[in-house]
C-alpha cells in the first residue's frame, strides 16, 4: 500500500516504477495480434482459434522452424503456485529443446539476441502455449495470468484494425479465469473503423491467480485485430 500512495504522490510515477523505485510494484505492457479473427470468438494473439491454458505445472519444448535460429530465448511465466518464475532457453534450430523448470503459465517470451527466422512455438505435449512468429522477436498475445500476492491495474487499453469497414463491425470482450473455475466474460463492446481506445481513470484491478485475456469476433469475414494494455503489478 505505500508504495501505491508513492506512486500517487509523484509526477512520473511509472517511470519510476519502471526504474524499480517503488517496491512490489512493476510495469505490465501486453501485445496482441491476430491476423485472422474470424466469427466466432478467439484470443487476440499471433496464432488462431482460442488459447488453451495448461492444466498441470509441466515441463516446456521450444523449437523453431528454421535452422539458422540458436539465439537465447528468455520465457517468463508461473509455477503451479503462480509463482512468477523465469528461464532461460538456448534453441537448437528445428532441434526442439526442453526447459530445465516446469511452467503452469506463460505469460510472455522474447529471443534475447538476434532476429528469429523461423517460427518459434512453445508447447507442452502438442498442445501450443507460446508463438514467437518469424523476424517478430517475441510473443504477441494478449494472455496474462496474475502472479500470487499481487493484482494487476489496468490502465489503458487500445483496440485497432486495419480491414475492418463500415459495413461490418468487431465485438471484443475481456475474459476473467480464477484459479477456482469461475469465468468472466466483460467489458463486450463492438467499433467499426480505426481505432478504440479506453484511459482509466479508475484503474480496472484483477486479482491474484487470475487468467486473463482479450477475444474478439467479426460480423463477418475475416480480420486483422490489435490490442495494446498497460498496467501494473501491485
Amino acid at each position: 500500500m505505500t508504495a501505491l500512495l508513492d506512486m500517487v504522490r509523484l509526477p512520473h510515477a511509472y517511470i519510476g516504477m519502471l526504474n524499480d523505485n517503488f517496491d512490489g510494484c512493476e510495469g505490465v505492457n501486453i501485445f496482441g495480434f491476430n491476423r485472422d479473427v474470424s466469427t466466432d470468438f478467439e484470443t487476440i494473439w499471433n496464432d488462431t482459434g482460442s488459447y488453451v491454458y495448461p492444466t498441470s505445472q509441466s515441463a516446456l519444448t521450444l523449437v523453431s522452424t528454421s535452422a539458422s535460429d540458436t539465439m537465447a530465448v528468455l520465457v517468463n511465466g508461473l509455477d503451479e503456485n503462480y509463482i512468477q518464475r523465469q528461464e532461460v532457453v538456448t534453441l537448437t534450430g528445428t532441434t526442439p529443446v526442453v526447459t530445465a523448470q516446469q511452467f503452469f503459465r506463460i505469460n510472455n517470451a522474447v529471443i534475447l539476441t538476434g532476429s528469429n527466422v523461423g517460427n518459434i512455438t512453445i508447447k507442452i505435449g502438442a498442445t501450443l502455449h507460446g508463438y514467437i512468429e518469424a523476424g517478430q522477436g517475441a510473443t504477441q498475445a494478449c494472455v496474462y495470468t496474475v502472479p500470487a500476492g499481487k493484482s494487476l491495474y489496468l490502465l489503458r487499453i487500445d483496440l485497432t484494425s486495419g480491414t475492418v469497414n463500415p459495413n461490418k463491425y468487431l465485438t471484443y470482450r475481456q475474459t476473467l479465469r480464477s484459479s477456482n473455475g469461475r469465468i468472466l466474460r466483460v467489458a463486450e463492446a463492438t467499433w467499426q473503423e480505426g481505432q478504440q481506445s479506453f484511459d482509466r481513470q479508475v484503474p480496472f484491478k484483477i486479482p491474484e491467480k487470475t487468467d486473463f485475456q482479450f477475444e474478439a469476433k467479426s460480423s463477418s469475414g475475416s480480420n486483422e485485430v490489435s490490442i495494446f494494455v498497460e498496467g501494473f503489478l501491485g
